[in-house]
């Protein structure tokens, strides 16, 4: 049985490397988009989406990931290596746990970075985008890191079928409180696949220090939610109160607050954005002790 559809173009990507490398950002995105992405529209298409036109896409690029990108080579092929070795067995767990209906689609391919959301539509088909420029840029390279990722993606993928498309779950993004809430439900996904505490890319000690400190957590983000700038709650390059991505603790605190009651994952997973939005600020106020 197969477990998994993907569309590997990592080959084709390391063709265009190997002749653009050293090159100028610009001549890099030229030869990106010619020689590379052009290949793959599927990626294209969602890159230009994600940053709302490729203009936005291309100054993104030449900022942040041309002038990295021959200092990451060896590390984007290493998190390549374990997500080859590792996608089957996740996805087989995601399926016997989740009971995906057909395999998911997972797309890995080389573009503009991390993202907090990894899945998008293609001829209203939902995909799992993996970005393992990203993953190199933040290290996520290891077996542990890239199972966790596959996971949490897996995990969106899951949400955004449940809810009946993507675009519920772009529109879920829009506001602090059902953030957390998307957020949360994939990173619980994450632990009920691998059927651990994984917390892809935090390391040792994290968990134990977002519990201390919770409660400051939970006002910081209220009082962020209030000018609707919650970014460096889900930014890994980022920092609140000197923990990195708090948000994914947040909001997976909230989603096992639900189970505790009594929720099933179905009925977490749909949750109209109302409730959702008064769930959260009511859990927030009660963690922060208002």
């Amino acid at each position: 049985m197969r477990y998994v559809k993907l569309i590997d173009s990592m080959k084709s990507f390391l063709m265009y490397w190997r002749e653009y490398s050293g090159g100028s950002p610009e001549e890099m995105f030229s030869g990106w988009l010619t020689a590379y992405i052009s290949n793959f529209p599927e990626f294209l298409i969602f890159e230009t989406s994600y940053w709302r036109g490729l203009e936005k896409l291309g100054r993104r690029m030449m900022e942040k990931v041309f002038p990295r990108l021959d200092e990451l080579i060896h590390d984007l092929i290493e998190a390549w290596m374990n997500f080859l070795q590792n996608v089957d067995q996740v996805c087989m767990l995601a399926s016997e746990k989740l009971r995906f209906q057909k395999p998911p689609i997972i797309g890995i391919y080389v573009g503009s970075g991390w993202k907090p959301r990894l899945v998008s539509s293609i001829l209203d088909e939902p995909m799992l985008f993996i970005d393992l420029g990203g993953l190199a840029s933040l290290r996520w390279v290891g077996e542990r890191e890239v199972r966790g990722v596959i996971a949490f993606g897996l995990g969106q993928l899951h949400h955004a079928i449940a809810r009946g498309g993507v675009r519920e779950l772009e529109k879920l993004e829009s506001d602090p409180f059902t953030m957390l809430y998307v957020q949360g439900y994939a990173q619980f996904l994450e632990n009920l696949i691998l059927g651990a505490e994984s917390w892809h890319g935090l390391g040792e000690g994290w968990l134990e220090k977002c519990g201390e400190r919770e409660a400051d957590l939970a006002e910081i983000y209220l009082e962020a939610a209030e000018r609707r700038r919650v970014e460096e709650f889900y930014d890994p390059e980022g920092e609140v109160a000197g923990l990195k991505l708090p948000g994914r603790y947040l909001g997976y605190m909230l989603v096992s607050r639900l189970r505790e009651q009594g929720m099933s994952l179905m009925e977490i997973s749909n949750l109209s954005e109302e409730r959702v939005r008064r769930l959260s600020e009511d859990f927030l106020r009660e963690m922060a002790g208002r």
